[in-house]
């Protein structure tokens, strides 16, 4: 990469994330990398990297980087929402948690993403220190850092499988206002004025495959008043494996089942992240803080893999299978054409095209504009 690249695609990017220009112009090459190499290992990726330097060198600088470098969460999520256009309407929020090994040591992610179209995009997360489910703090944490950087963002739901429930964490999601949408297991009781505490599989057991029971009034869960949950609407379907979905929510229990579909499209985004796409399993970062680093740096990616996605498809519909679900995810399009576009392409070239994609301006533009 030439001076005048390095200069303009370190103005591209200091505009929305505070780094010095030469760890902007870094991070340029990450992000570019990653998406053109399908891997976060560092080796490979240097070997992607068109530079004067060797390609040792260029291992060296990106290992500094993760070394030295911590991307401010609000920040790289505020650019993937700028970039994306993603602040006009209501948002579908997805918690959920991914995790993998490396030699003995577990990594386990917590990440709070946006549904959109069908994907997820990732926007905050926490490394946990530890394996297993996560705590009720580590949740209201990360919900608690989205508030604060987006204040005014309405949200037309929270969604959250069997992991993500307990009674203060349903609590703190209605003092906050977060319409929430979160399945419950079938062993657990629930009980109301006019009922004695029971397991949700008894209120379902007469359920066939396919029908759905809405229960009437206000449910709280738990086996007595001094461990119950604030008042939520509940509603049963019986799925075609036999097994029961049960979902609580605030409002909206005859909408209920359709708003936690919803979720199924972070089950996306980690494949996406893992082994059908950027196949973050292969890395050897074990450190809590690097990790972090590489997540932000795998959303920006995400963010430019997914709206080349809807550029390469052209308004056009997607062939679906028999579920009604599209065969591709718009992320694995855009992974396609963006790989076409930079196939016949230098390195400098490439980056620009994906840094116009992330950005939404012309890095050209930019270059002319010093000259």
């Amino acid at each position: 990469m030439n001076e005048r690249h390095a200069a303009a695609l370190s103005r591209l990017i200091v505009d929305h994330i505070r780094l010095a220009r030469s760890r902007c112009e870094t991070l340029g090459w990450l992000i570019a990398s990653i998406l053109t190499a399908g891997s976060v290992n560092l080796t490979r990726l240097a070997a992607h990297i068109d530079s004067a330097a060797q390609i040792t060198s260029v291992h060296r600088r990106l290992e500094r980087f993760f070394g030295n470098v911590r991307l401010n969460e609000a920040d790289v999520a505020q650019l993937v929402v700028a970039a994306l256009s993603l602040a006009t309407k209501p948002w579908h929020l997805a918690i959920d948690r991914t995790n993998w090994q490396f030699g003995k040591t577990d990594l386990n992610l917590l990440v709070l993403s946006l549904a959109h179209g069908d994907v997820c995009i990732p926007l905050f997360w926490r490394v946990l220190d530890k394996a297993g489910n996560s705590a009720t703090a580590e949740r209201i944490d990360l919900m608690q850092v989205f508030k604060a950087t987006f204040p005014n963002q309405p949200v037309a739901s929270l969604t959250g499988d069997r992991e993500f429930i307990g009674n203060a964490w349903i609590e703190w999601l209605q003092q906050a206002a977060i319409p929430h949408f979160l399945r419950l297991r079938e062993d657990m009781h629930v009980f109301n004025d006019g009922h004695a505490p029971l397991p949700l599989r008894q209120h379902g057991a007469r359920l066939r495959p396919g029908e759905r029971l809405v229960l009437k009034g206000w449910w709280r869960i738990g086996g007595s008043e001094h461990n119950a949950s604030p008042p939520v609407r509940i509603v049963i379907l019986r799925l075609k494996t036999s097994e029961l979905l049960i979902i609580a929510s605030r409002s909206r229990p005859q909408h209920a089942l359709n708003i936690y579909r919803q979720r199924w499209k972070i089950e996306t985004l980690f494949a996406a992240l893992k082994t059908r796409g950027f196949n973050l399993e292969s890395t050897h970062m074990t450190d809590p803080a690097k990790l972090s680093t590489l997540i932000a740096i795998l959303a920006m990616a995400a963010g430019v893999a997914y709206k080349t996605g809807l550029w390469a498809l052209g308004g056009q519909p997607r062939r679906c299978k028999a579920h009604g679900r599209p065969a591709r995810s718009l992320f694995a399009l855009g992974l396609d054409a963006l790989r076409r576009l930079c196939a016949s392409r230098t390195f400098a070239q490439s980056l620009q095209v994906l840094l116009d994609s992330l950005i939404g301006c012309s890095m050209e533009s930019l270059i002319y504009s010093e000259i």
